[in-house]
């Protein structure tokens, strides 16, 4: 570059490396049975209303609603959402005649979002009205009303003007309506004739079915999930399974969390025969009642446990205002882990990633009651051998959260807090290190790496005490030096960098001692 004469200046990168931006952290991902939405497809949310928006909000035979409420509730912030269906869905339907001496079908109309069908009975809430538009001759307007559930109006969700039929033009109605971003919302069109439909008003659709998912339709769900960045992992519908499909789709969901490295599956015990729908007829038959529940959660998780299990459990469900209930006392007992999620996320946000998140501040918002109300014996026996963590309400506070174990054997992964953490770093470290990649494999990009990237991300961490309260070079080492980049890793374009580092680990049990000392009367010689 030609200088001129006076003063130059020019910008170099210099020694400078670019710093580990944080990873995401608490984005929770659902799969399961919806009211509504389009199949197989990952949508981010970061509202309640927002999931109503697309996915229709309560479902009477299914959990999954309940359990984005309750992560919201609790303080999560960002969701993605995949609806599961069941084979053999169909959207429903109407079909629009025109309006020549002899009518003939030209338009169909289907159930669907943006061009993409949106099967199920949702759509039979929908009517259709059309029009001709005053302000273009020629044309016609479609009207799109949706029932409210609550006081059986059918209000005008989408109004579409100027349509018309003839293929090529700017108002063809397929094109606008099945357009992939500014498109219906709620139906998609296609075209039967050219000539536009006759004036009606009320068009229901018919049609829709939707049955039941099976555990292969929920654990195929997990793929839409591949290309997206989240860390908690539930599908509250497995437990609308028979025992052997419940347990495949939560094994499967653990073995893709540890797959992926960066994720975590937050699961629950199933409620069969909770001590809630029992009636007993005495305090004996409660604790009776209580004691078999605990042992047959024991069994469930006893499952899942290894050393290296990327989940959790917890236990039991949960009642909950249910706004699609009917009677006196709408609510319902749901599994609890949108909630905890919820619960996870909130922590994080308070304290950071290493926080147990679990104890007094892990109040588990919209639980009305528990389905089991554990002693501390059972309470015990589900953390130390059924590694589960139960949902407590001791003295009738709020219930909250009570521990915070993992499925795993080894004690050097059995708490939630410790697991979260490590993602994290992962995660950091690997979007953080991207620079690296084609850049020239000397002594100097190693040194880089290891003293102006890595090492201020962990002081970072340590600071907030994710590690505890020694000195830095106590509780965590970098290496990235020739010793373990040999020049035969070199020539084959191989760079690593090794971390270790000590988590801080939750103070589980609480040991307090309580003794006599000797009084303060003393005895002296005059």
């Amino acid at each position: 570059m030609a200088l001129q004469v006076g003063l130059n200046v020019t910008e170099v990168d210099g020694r400078a490396a670019p710093a580990p931006a944080a990873a995401n952290t608490s984005i929770a991902a659902f799969a399961g049975r919806t009211r509504r939405g389009v199949p197989g497809q990952a949508v981010r949310i970061t509202g309640l209303d927002q999931f109503v928006d697309r996915f229709g909000g309560d479902h009477p035979d299914g959990f999954l609603p309940a359990a984005v409420s309750g992560f919201f509730l609790n303080g999560g912030r960002e969701a993605t959402v995949v609806r599961v269906i069941g084979a053999g869905s169909v959207a429903a339907r109407a079909t629009l005649n025109d309006r020549q001496g002899a009518p003939a079908a030209t338009l169909r109309v289907t159930a669907g979002h943006r061009g993409v069908a949106d099967p199920g009975v949702w759509a039979h809430a929908l009517r259709l009205d059309v029009r001709d538009d005053p302000q273009a001759a020629g044309r016609f307007r479609l009207i799109i009303r949706l029932q409210d559930p609550s006081t059986g109006a059918f209000p005008v969700v989408e109004t579409w003007p100027a349509l018309s039929l003839e293929p090529g033009t700017r108002d063809y109605a397929p094109d606008r309506l099945n357009h992939p971003v500014t498109g219906s919302r709620f139906v998609t069109l296609a075209a039967l004739g050219s000539a536009i439909p006759a004036v009606v008003s009320g068009v229901a659709l018919a049609g829709g079915a939707e049955p039941a998912a099976a555990a292969g339709d929920l654990i195929a769900a997990l793929r839409a999930f591949d290309t997206v960045s989240v860390q908690l992992l539930a599908i509250p519908d497995a437990h609308l399974l028979a025992t052997a499909g419940e347990v495949q789709v939560a094994r499967t969901a653990m073995d893709y969390a540890a797959a992926r490295g960066d994720c975590m599956y937050v699961g629950s015990a199933p409620d069969r025969g909770h001590p809630a729908t029992v009636v007993p007829r005495s305090a004996a038959d409660y604790n009776q009642t209580v004691a078999a529940y605990t042992e047959a959660v024991k069994q469930y998780a006893t499952q899942f446990q290894g050393a290296k299990v990327y989940g959790a459990l917890y236990t039991p469900w949960i009642l909950v205002a249910d706004p699609a209930g009917v009677g006196a006392a709408p609510v319902r007992f749901v599994p609890p882990e949108g909630h905890v999620m919820g619960v996870y996320a909130r922590t994080e946000q308070e304290r950071g990633i290493h926080k147990a998140p679990a104890g007094d501040a892990a109040t588990v918002r919209g639980a009305l009651s528990l389905a089991a109300s554990f002693g501390q014996g059972e309470h015990d026996d589900l953390v130390r051998t059924g590694r589960t963590n139960a949902i407590l309400s001791p003295g009738g506070r709020a219930p909250a959260v009570a521990a915070s174990r993992t499925l795993s054997t080894d004690p050097r992964w059995q708490y939630v807090g410790v697991r979260l953490l490590f993602n994290f770093v992962k995660s950091s470290l690997r979007d953080g290190l991207r620079f690296v990649r084609q850049e020239p494999h000397t002594d100097a990009l190693r040194r880089m790496v290891k003293f102006n990237v890595v090492t201020p991300f962990l002081l970072g961490l340590r600071r907030t005490g994710a590690f505890g309260s020694d000195p830095a070079d106590k509780v965590f080492t970098v290496k990235c030096d020739a010793e373990n980049n040999p020049p035969a890793n070199v020539d084959l374009g191989l760079f690593t960098v090794e971390v270790f580092f000590f988590p801080s680990r939750p103070a589980e049990t609480v040991q307090i001692i309580v003794g006599q000392q000797p009084g303060g009367g003393t005895a002296a010689e005059a």
